[in-house]
């Protein structure tokens, strides 16, 4: 009995030796981040058969262990993903509202209303050569105010190029010490005697740190036998295995249907936030009659693009003789929005297949055997994430302003600026200036000269724009007086029986021969060439003939053709990057087209015409398109305020998500926190009364002494 008394006095002894311990390394890491509170397993020892009853064995101290509650630590995880999201994408979106921001400063749309207006103020004095001064200076501010904005939302995309590297590389990063941890944990936990509590908590530390990074969620089997996964399904861990995400850069892949024979790849050139979905619509080979087709789709396949008359894009598969360097046949390059995209082989075009092309630096999950998964985040144009990529963290929220946001407003402006450079060139490129013209360089490039301008093969920024009709052009002597006119005849050429320009038929070469095809008539009535035309670069360019005494200026112009090509336009460029003033306008004021030919072939210096009627678009509804959303019932003025106002609401969207996943987390914080955290009260409490335990299981091993004592008494 008395051996008995001083097991269970030492066993009582040692277990609140252990409790005092863990009591005071809980107490000594109330401040430590991701310190989660100890505790004591300690259990009966049971007893022995022995008369009058079983004898106890005291208490087992088996094992130190942690506070944790596996549900609320994966539910605090994974709704911490989205507040890191939200959170990081509400900051950055902070920049890009200060961007469209003109409350304090002066911006796009007050600099549109000055053009505008100096366009009016020219309309009533079309001969003041300071108000054409005025003009140019007004619009090169505008020309300033779209690149400067431009630049402001490029840079930060090349920012959140720089975040989404550093993060993926703090991914792979975590993963390894996720790695590494996993094996500790394994060797130095003895089940019901050791736990590595410190490696636990360091683990739980990684993990949280990684969803604030990407969405992911774990799967625990026990020791180290831990998975971290995409919420994709994608694993980053897998116990000691670990795999990596890797940006990388443009790229193009095939997903050919089951019994297709098309050998080739799809290739392209240019950039552009969105990914492109390249579906075979009608197959064959591209020298047939009837060639193939394709359609494109900007969200994965949800919608596809189309014209601004709502039908949808097909583009021809076409083969002009071209090669690539090896002297294989390959299609001619199709311009689709910013992307010239052709094939590398121009047979057995299979209904259905398709092609994915990402222009752009993405992200993606690396398997060995597989090789690399798309994982990059994609929101469709309903706003709605794509579910089998990245959803979660600031990753997420990097690719979602780079690609969703900035790629938006990227378009949007783009339009605007498109626009207006149609609407005033169409206007301009018809009109007159105080002074005729000896020579007129084209402003846009034609990358295809043998295809049709109205194709998307010319690759012409405003091809969609042509239509068929003609071109006049007004002859006049070199000391004014009127010559002739003449209508651009287009028989022959192409093909065509008509003498109307056909932008499905006709090409900048056939444009280039009836130009130089025209005859005038001299005083001894013989025939002479007034003008000729030839092609630099891919540009258009009319200058009169040598030795002539004939300027002259453009007329009536119904298929667009002049304004397309940058012909005697305002405005050069066709985007918010590259919009400018035509540097022949901008070296000759008088070359500011206020006025046109009158019905007596007249040019007045008073006539105001064409200066009115661009200073009438201020209030002139257009059609904007950006492929993915047109509006025809808009001023150009109304639909960039209304791009402002997009910008302001994506702003409030994010900071009302923001407000409502941090309250969420915060939330389930303070829940683990319950659990896992170190009280200071109630561990000071749990002190006092470790420390009494003590007491008594000492007293309890001095009085086993003194019962000893008076046993060995006896004998004396």
């Amino acid at each position: 009995m008395l051996n008995g008394l001083f097991n269970v006095g030492q066993s009582a002894l040692n277990a609140s030796q252990a409790w005092i311990s863990v009591t005071g390394n809980n107490l000594a890491n109330v401040d430590t981040e991701g310190y989660s509170r100890q505790y004591v397993d300690q259990k009966d020892a049971g007893g022995l058969k022995y008369k009058p009853g079983a004898q106890p064995l005291g208490v087992n101290a088996q094992q130190i262990m942690r506070f944790f509650d596996a549900f609320l630590e994966r539910s605090y995880v994974k709704q911490s993903t989205n507040s890191s999201r939200w959170d990081q994408q509400d900051t950055i979106m902070a920049s890009l509202e200060n961007i469209f921001n003109e409350a304090n400063r002066a911006g796009i749309s007050s600099s549109l209303t000055s053009f505008f207006n100096a366009w009016q103020d020219l309309a009533l004095r079309p001969d003041d050569t300071a108000v054409r001064e005025s003009l140019l200076s007004y619009a090169d501010n505008l020309s300033d105010m779209f690149g400067n904005t431009m630049d402001a939302i490029k840079n930060i995309q090349d920012e959140m190029d720089v975040s989404i590297k550093q993060g993926v590389n703090r991914v792979n990063d975590i993963a390894v010490a996720i790695s590494d941890l996993n094996r500790q944990i394994t060797a130095q936990t003895v089940d019901g005697i050791s736990n590595p509590n410190s490696l636990l908590d360091k683990r739980d530390q990684l993990v949280r740190e990684l969803a604030t990074l990407v969405d992911v969620e774990t799967i625990d089997h026990g020791k180290g036998n831990f998975r971290v996964q995409l919420s994709t399904g994608q694993p980053l861990v897998d116990g000691i295995v670990t795999y990596e995400l890797e940006v990388m850069g443009p790229r193009a892949e095939n997903h050919l249907k089951s019994g297709s024979t098309y050998k080739g790849n799809i290739n392209f050139t240019g950039n552009d936030s969105h990914e492109y979905t390249v579906e075979i619509v009608r197959g064959g080979d591209a020298a047939s009659d009837e060639p193939p087709q394709f359609r494109v789709s900007l969200d994965g396949g949800k919608t596809w693009l189309r014209g601004d008359d709502g039908k949808e894009l097909r583009f021809d598969i076409t083969n002009s003789g071209k090669k690539d360097e090896n002297g294989n046949p390959v299609t001619d390059e199709v311009l689709v929005k910013n992307l010239k995209i052709s094939f590398s082989s121009v047979e057995n075009f299979h209904e259905g297949d398709q092609f994915d092309i990402i222009p752009k630096d993405g992200l993606y999950w690396i398997e060995p055997s597989r090789g690399p998964q798309n994982i990059t985040p994609q929101i469709g144009f309903d706003g709605q994430d794509n579910k089998n990529r990245v959803t979660g963290g600031k990753l997420a929220a990097y690719h979602n302003i780079r690609d969703d946001n900035c790629g938006r407003y990227i378009d949007e402006l783009n339009a605007v600026a498109s626009s207006l450079i149609w609407e005033v060139n169409r206007i301009h490129s018809q009109g007159a200036g105080l002074s005729k013209l000896t020579y007129a360089q084209g402003q846009q490039r034609v990358e295809d000269t043998k295809q049709a301008l109205g194709s998307a093969q010319a690759i012409l920024p405003f091809s969609d724009k042509l239509q068929g009709g003609n071109v006049n052009f007004h002859f006049y002597r070199t000391n004014g007086d009127f010559d002739d006119s003449r209508m651009l005849d287009f028989t022959g050429l192409g093909g065509s029986t008509s003498a109307n320009f056909d932008p499905s038929v006709h090409s900048l070469e056939d444009v280039r021969d009836a130009i130089n095809r025209m005859r005038l008539t001299d005083d001894q009535n013989q025939e002479y060439q007034p003008l000729v035309a030839s092609i630099q670069d891919g540009k258009l360019l009319i200058e009169t003939a040598d030795g002539s005494d004939i300027e002259f200026a453009m007329g009536a112009d119904s298929s667009g053709l002049m304004a397309a090509l940058g012909i005697n336009t305002f405005f050069s460029g066709s985007t918010a990057s590259d919009i400018a003033v035509n540097t022949q306008v901008h070296s000759n004021t008088h070359l500011i087209a206020s006025g046109q030919v009158n019905g007596q072939s007249q040019i007045n210096a008073g006539d105001n015409i064409t200066a009115t009627a661009i200073g009438k678009l201020i209030d002139k509804p257009v059609t904007i398109s950006t492929l993915w959303k047109t509006v025809d019932n808009q001023t150009i003025s109304q639909y960039y305020a209304n791009l402002v106002t997009t910008v302001g609401a994506d702003r409030r969207l994010s900071k009302t998500n923001t407000e409502y996943h941090t309250a969420l987390t915060e939330d389930l914080s303070e829940r683990v926190e319950s659990v896992t955290g170190v009280n200071m009260d109630e561990e000071m409490s749990n002190l006092i009364k470790y420390q009494h335990s003590y007491t008594a299981a000492a007293k309890l091993i001095t009085t086993a002494d003194q019962m000893l004592q008076t046993l060995l008494g006896l004998k004396q």
